[in-house]
């Protein structure tokens, strides 16, 4: 239905519905390859900080002060900023000449670029105030509260490197150009290593050179984008407008967003300001979790969200909410199929991943037993962590901004009501835990929400496909169960590793076989959508539209 709350016919055809979800998987698949990549590099990185850093102060101190720019990089830049901008952009260059779209871009961009230059020039200022804030108990070690605040500083500018390049990356997506955008993180992580390598061993603490890698890894995201953005007619000559409509529209759905498309990162920076009031090593542990968690279901969650915004925005300025839900649910068992059997596989081999990835150097075994406790909990709320990212798209193509963030505020409320009982119990697993509760009464409420709006989906039809997935996993987990019990763990790294591998193939290969049997019709859909070859040439506005 509409914005007055007049049905809207469906539109969508098989064949323009078929040649969607196929343009969909292709989108997802130019997007996982360059995500891939990054995330082979952040392990790298991540490799690098545990053994340089392990789970000490310097450790402590570069997470946290990351946690700040982080955070707002995630609600401003790649959060509510590109989440408003592209279903805006959408409508500007549909209804709108080539002037108007540069002219709105242009703004856009130099709005953007004066409002975090004023932003970053504020938190330097203010650097002492915020780590006092959020790590109050660093000033009972000596030395770890000044070292986080020289962190914060050097690496502040840092967020307005990566709000432009996350624009630019919006801007290549509405154009339905998603292969730059996602490998521009690759030249984030390449550039940290190379300053990690090159300063690490020539700074007073090895934390600094992790520092510097943040800002010429933000910058290299920029800069790689920007030619690409050039090409599509964008001149990005400097203009400021704040009064444009769509730019003030831009603004009002941002506004909101800020807060409800980042709860999950909202919540992450919460219980890493509570774990710098835990045991030595916590705040750093459950970086390195998450950082697990985020490289084996990221890759995929996010390729799917990022593809579906633009997809969603189009159908949504056509009025097509019936192809909305369709678009949504294809993408929920997608999700499903990926992260339900990756999470119970984080949970079963949380050590020996933990032990292969990052014990040695500075990460000794107790800094694996604390890592290790807080993957477990963490990762029981992926799924529902995944299933977010494409529910909140849903929202946002609908250019409502409003109902995530009361969601979100209820989110907080219970993340730390919860976390602050479960720590004192658990530690930093209790953190971890009230995450993942936290991620999952999100996903109900958003989900029950969005059916209040757009109207129900097929009843029970994502229920009994999820009930198949477990039943996948369920096979799957006994086989790994199995093998742990019988495998003795070897002492050297290769053997270890080789084990692991062993170990991660078998479970695949249950899943798999026990996929065959239970979701064949879905699978043998997947398979025809990848490679059916189409004789429409079209774009994929026209084939999405319906």
């Amino acid at each position: 239905m509409n914005n007055s709350g007049e049905k809207i016919p469906d539109k969508t055809t098989p064949a323009s519905l078929d040649r969607g979800y196929r343009e969909l998987l292709q989108s997802t698949a130019m997007i996982t390859a360059p995500t891939l990549i990054s995330r082979i590099l952040g392990y790298v990185r991540d490799m690098l900080q545990a053994f340089f850093l392990g789970t000490g102060i310097g450790a402590d101190a570069f997470t946290i002060a990351f946690v700040i720019p982080n955070l707002l990089r995630s609600l401003t830049a790649e959060g509510s900023m590109t989440a408003a901008f592209i279903p805006t952009f959408t409508r500007v260059k549909k209804h709108g000449s080539p002037e108007r779209t540069r002219d709105f871009t242009n703004a856009v961009f130099y709005n953007l670029a004066l409002i975090v230059a004023g932003i970053v020039l504020l938190g330097i200022l203010s650097a002492p105030l915020l780590v006092r804030a959020i790590a109050s108990g660093y000033q009972l070690v000596p030395g770890k509260l000044d070292l986080t605040v020289s962190l914060l500083r050097i690496m502040f500018p840092y967020i307005l490197f990566i709000s432009l390049a996350a624009l630019c990356s919006a801007i290549l997506n509405s154009h339905f150009k998603f292969g730059l955008a996602a490998a521009s993180s690759i030249f984030f992580n390449l550039a940290m290593i190379a300053c990690v390598l090159l300063l690490a061993r020539r700074t007073e603490d090895p934390a600094y050179a992790f520092a510097v890698g943040v800002i010429a890894g933000g910058l290299c995201q920029l800069l790689v984008q920007l030619p690409a953005v050039r090409r599509l007619g964008i001149s990005l000559r400097p203009r400021l407008d704040f009064v444009d409509e769509a730019v003030r529209k831009l603004g009002r759905l941002m506004l909101p967003g800020i807060f409800g498309l980042g709860i999950f990162q909202i919540n992450l920076a919460l219980s890493r300001m509570l774990a710098s009031g835990l045991a030595e090593g916590s705040a750093s542990a459950l970086y390195y979790a998450t950082r697990v968690a985020e490289f084996t279901l990221g890759i995929f969650s996010l390729a799917v969200a990022k593809a579906l915004l633009p997809t969603l925005s189009l159908q949504a300025a056509d009025g097509n909410v019936a192809g909305i839900k369709r678009t949504l649910l294809f993408s929920l068992k997608l999700i499903a199929v990926v992260t339900i059997p990756a999470a119970a596989g984080l949970v079963l081999l949380a050590k020996p991943i933990i032990r292969v990835l990052f014990e040695r150097g500075a990460f000794t075994p107790e800094s694996t037993a604390l890592t290790v406790t807080a993957l477990v909990f963490f990762s029981l709320g992926l799924p529902f962590s995944s299933g977010n990212k494409v529910l909140k798209k849903g929202f946002f193509s609908l250019e409502d901004t409003k109902t995530p963030v009361v969601v979100a505020g209820v989110s907080v409320v219970f993340y730390l009501s919860s976390s602050l009982v479960l720590m004192r119990v658990m530690g930093v697993g209790g953190l971890a835990l009230g995450l993942a509760l936290a991620e999952t009464l999100y996903f109900l409420l958003l989900w029950v929400l969005l059916q209040k709006k757009i109207g129900p989906f097929p009843r029970f039809d994502l229920l009994a496909f999820v009930l198949k997935i477990l039943l996948c996993t369920g096979f799957m987990g006994a086989v790994l169960y199995l093998l742990q019990q019988t495998a003795s763990v070897p002492a050297g790294f290769w053997h270890r590793l080789a084990l692991l591998l062993g170990q991660i193939a078998a479970g695949l290969v249950a899943y798999g076989l026990s996929a065959l049997v239970l979701i064949r019709k879905e699978l043998r859909m997947l398979k025809t959508l990848f490679h059916k070859k189409t004789k429409d040439t079209g774009s994929s506005v026209s084939s999405l539209q319906g």
